[in-house]
């Protein structure tokens, strides 16, 4: 081995743990491994170990392709090697492991951890092994597996006769134990590893030394020393950053709204929900980013993984609000707390309406929204802004290309018209993508609020009911003045949102594909009974009648909580009774749900009007909470 060889593995030794724990920042670090990277042969059996180190250094600048890049070079040469560098491939598994735990892929970085041991038990040296149990401790603390990961750590805090266990790693061991014991209820042991921590750590170890107030101050709170624990805060309070958006802000504040709830009984949850609001009320866009942290923590010790990704959202659209540079560590927490089976990745798509360019395309679902005429609906987070969107689909692989394009060239070219509108009645749509096995997705912004199906269910007043469908009979005057036809209106498609002077705002949502999910060979129906009109049903040609139909159902289904059957409806609407339909309401709807389109009531306005009236006569006898 010559001296330039040599003097080229020292000085990767010497940045092997600085890369490890971040020492330095990964930009220097960066430079300073491509410049020794070059000075290596091809076949040297140190390019591997380059390679690795600077696909670790990528990932932790948030380049995780370029990082995944590199450690498939180190995996390639470390295994082309004879005998293969076992050692080395263990710790390319390892940090690919780390990748896919932070971008919520829980499988593949399992898979990798399962890879590195083995390799790291084949080839590696007693510093890796203790590594590997480190990062496999705290994957089972992330899962919420406390007492593997409390084993794992113990064992980590004593080492054994072969593995010896650094001093640092020691410290980090002992913080995640105590929050593992916490987690178990297991109170009554934390103070003694509390009191190691104080004795052991340096005044450099902030972050440490923060944790370990935090969870000495759960641990009291757990034991009902209640004036211990509040002490222990306010201590802990003395090693927060300065900056305010920091993770550690996040935990303080969970911490003192968890002891709240223990000493006074008012629930963390709607504690840190409150504090949202209140931080909301006032844009103020980093303790927005604090308290909804704190709030996501909350939620996942409730196990509502929905609720805590719901809210983890909420932290990035004010961090992108407020430009804050803390939103790519949120999309990286969310991404991890959702995991790969929430994840949709639309990269791959076409945009039908000319909306492709250089942005974020993946989703992450938060819960379902229910199956309309034209597919599924799910209510899922935007990865580049953090909005929440209704992204539907619907599966058009049974069809050929010239056959998509022939039922979709209607459909395309509303949306298209639809995503230009301004108007807070409609939803904003976001996008309408077709990706190459078939499946189309539509987008559109879901706004905050009840939709009329809820407002229906609760026994809301007809007074408020009759309001909001005049203001519906309105919305959809927007789409008919442009030839749109809704096509799926229905009460679950009608969200009640409010106004910048908080007044109540019905918004569509779902611009219906009824054609499209009409087709054959597409597994979709025409509509939604009652509402979808006849012609609708008969596959007949749709104008903004079929709307008026809808609509008409909707106001019917006022009385009695059902739409009234047809044989029925005379009778019925000639009476002016408690709990009966008004004779002017009956008379309407009579005229919007007329079987012939020609025979029909499609004058919005005067729909408009009719219900404002009857919403003058009618008597409040219910809040609009």
């Amino acid at each position: 081995m010559t001296e330039k060889s040599k003097d080229l593995i020292a000085a990767l030794d010497a940045l092997e743990e600085t890369v490890e724990r971040r020492q330095a920042s990964p930009d220097s670090l960066l430079s300073e491994l491509a410049t020794r990277l070059l000075g290596f042969p091809r076949d040297s059996a140190e390019r591997p170990r380059a390679h690795r180190m600077l696909g670790v250094v990528y990932s932790q600048m948030g380049r995780d392709a370029d990082a995944l890049k590199e450690l498939g070079d180190a995996r390639g040469l470390a295994a082309k090697l004879s005998p293969p560098n076992y050692r080395e491939l263990g710790n390319v598994a390892r940090a690919m492991s780390a990748i896919y735990a932070a971008s919520g892929d829980e499988r593949l970085a399992r898979d990798e951890l399962i890879t590195a041991l083995t390799f790291t038990a084949i080839g590696g040296t007693p510093d890796e092994i203790v590594r590997l149990v480190a990062d496999v401790a705290q994957s089972e603390l992330q899962a919420r597996r406390f007492e593997n990961g409390a084993l794992l750590f113990e064992f980590l805090l004593k080492g054994n006769d072969t593995l010896k266990v650094p001093d640092y790693a020691v410290h980090d061991a002992r913080i995640s134990l105590v929050q593992a014991l916490n987690a178990l209820g297991r109170h009554e042991e934390v103070p003694a590893h509390v009191k190691v921590s104080h004795a052991t750590l340096s005044e450099d170890d902030r972050r440490l030394r923060f944790l370990t107030q935090i969870e000495a101050a759960r641990a009291s709170a757990g034991l009902g020393r209640h004036d211990e624990a509040e002490g222990g805060l306010l201590v802990a309070e003395n090693f927060l950053p300065e900056d305010v958006t920091a993770i550690d802000h996040s935990e303080f504040v969970e911490a003192v709204t968890e002891l709240q709830e223990v000493r006074a009984g008012e629930s963390a949850v709607e504690s840190l929900k409150l504090l949202v609001a209140q931080y909301t009320e006032q844009d103020a866009a980093a303790r927005i980013v604090v308290a909804c942290r704190a709030l996501a923590n909350a939620l996942l010790k409730r196990g509502d993984v929905t609720g805590a990704l719901g809210a983890l959202g909420c932290a990035l659209r004010a961090a992108l609000h407020g430009k804050l540079k803390v939103a790519g560590e949120l999309r990286t927490e969310i991404l991890r707390r959702a995991g790969a089976d929430r994840l949709l990745d639309l990269a791959g798509s076409k945009s039908l309406i000319g909306l492709d360019g250089e942005r974020e395309l993946r989703f992450v679902k938060l819960r379902p929204l229910g199956h309309g005429s034209a597919g599924d609906s799910v209510l899922a987070l935007g990865m580049d802004d953090g909005e929440e969107v209704s992204l539907r689909t619907l599966d058009l692989s049974a069809l050929g290309e010239k056959e998509r394009e022939a039922v979709l060239s209607r459909e395309r070219r509303a949306y298209a018209t639809v995503a230009t509108l301004h108007d807070a009645r409609i939803a904003k749509i976001r996008d309408m993508r077709l990706a190459p096995d078939g499946l189309l997705y539509t987008l559109q912004l879901r706004p905050e609020g009840p939709t009329l199906r809820d407002l229906y269910a609760a026994g809301t007043d007809p007074s408020r009911m009759l309001s909001l469908l005049a203001d519906t009979a309105g919305a959809l005057s927007v789409l008919h003045r442009r030839d749109i036809v809704h096509r799926d209106l229905t009460p679950d498609h009608v969200v009640v949102g409010r106004d910048n002077q908080g007044r109540e705002l019905p918004v569509l949502i779902e611009l219906g594909l009824a054609p499209v999910a009409a087709a054959p060979g597409v597994a979709g129906y025409p509509g939604v009974p009652p509402y979808v009109a006849p012609e609708q049903v008969a596959g007949g040609d749709v104008d903004t009648s079929a709307d008026i139909y809808a609509l008409g159902q909707m106001i019917a289904e006022l009385w009695g909580g059902r739409v009234p059957a047809r044989a029925n409806l005379g009778r019925l609407w000639k009476r002016d009774g408690e709990d009966q339909m008004p004779r002017d309401i009956g008379d309407l709807v009579r005229g919007m749900t007329a079987a012939e389109p020609s025979r029909r009531t499609t004058d919005l306005g005067d729909i408009v009007e009719v219900l404002k009236s009857q919403q003058d006569q009618a008597e409040p006898n219910g809040s609009q909470d």
